[in-house]
């Protein structure tokens, strides 16, 4: 049995209670409904509530998620704050490599879009190992902006189709990767899809993470930047102030209104 437990509302949205262990047993033990459609877990952090405020496709993505889990040590403390009941982070980061491990064979079809060649030749090898044969599990390493492009994405929900996965895994971050889940939902059948960003490249050793220490005090985010500056500058110095007007906005609504740019930059 499992506790379908939601927190009060925040930023326009409820977020999963359920602990790691608990939200990746459901995800390997319990099968999507057949008839049921996709099933999105979407995790939100700092940059998130950035994409939120900015993208509308962004906001209809989210609230079409089948789970949100808070991925984000501030939002997380803000959560905490609101005492929403929400008691931990769930990263994608996390959650990804505990579901992957508890993948089987005889249960299971994943389908991995993947960030690179290396990381996807890395997970292929553990399937492998685990016991998958070639027409259990498939790979997709989509070019640059595959979302925009009508004949990547035809081809990549082929590949889907033809698989019929069990779960679909996401590596090629926000926003666009969610938003390309929402709006072909309908062609992607009956199945669990995790927006998981880097946490593929994680695994696979093809990214270094963050050490624990770092994880565990919510500093993760100054390790990716020193990956990565010239990438993430913009992410960690300046759009992330935008967060400032999504939280006035979410108090001054009660936490029932997704954040939107149309409130205002700064104010709320």
């Amino acid at each position: 049995m499992f506790a379908y437990t939601e927190s009060r509302p925040m930023f326009g949205l409820t977020f999963s209670c359920e602990t790691l262990d608990e939200l990746a047993d459901e995800l390997c033990r319990v099968p999507a409904p057949a008839g049921g459609g996709l099933r999105h877990l979407v995790t939100m952090n700092v940059d998130h509530v950035v994409h939120l405020r900015r993208h509308a496709d962004f906001r209809t993505a989210y609230r079409n998620a089948w789970k949100a889990t808070i991925d984000g040590m501030p939002i997380l403390l803000y959560a905490r704050l609101r005492q929403i009941g929400v008691k931990a982070r769930v990263t994608g980061a996390d959650l990804f490599p505990v579901v992957f491990g508890r993948l089987e064979p005889a249960r299971h079809r994943p389908f991995i879009v993947a960030s690179s060649q290396g990381t996807a030749k890395v997970l292929s090898d553990a399937l492998v190992r685990a016991g998958f044969d070639a027409a259990q599990f498939a790979f997709h390493i989509p070019d640059f902006g595959f979302e925009k492009d009508a004949v990547a994405t035809a081809l990549l929900i082929k590949q889907i189709s033809l698989l019929r996965p069990t779960h679909i895994f996401f590596g090629v971050g926000a926003p666009k990767s969610e938003i390309w889940i929402d709006r072909h939902r309908a062609l992607l059948g009956d199945a669990y899809c995790l927006s998981v960003g880097a946490a593929l490249d994680f695994h696979a050793g093809s990214v270094k993470r963050a050490p624990r220490w770092m994880r565990r005090i919510g500093f993760e985010w100054a390790w990716r930047f020193a990956q990565q500056p010239k990438r993430l500058f913009r992410r960690y110095f300046v759009d992330s102030r935008f967060v400032i007007g999504a939280i006035v906005s979410d108090l001054r609504h009660d936490g029932r209104r997704i954040p939107d740019m149309k409130i205002g930059a700064l104010n709320g």
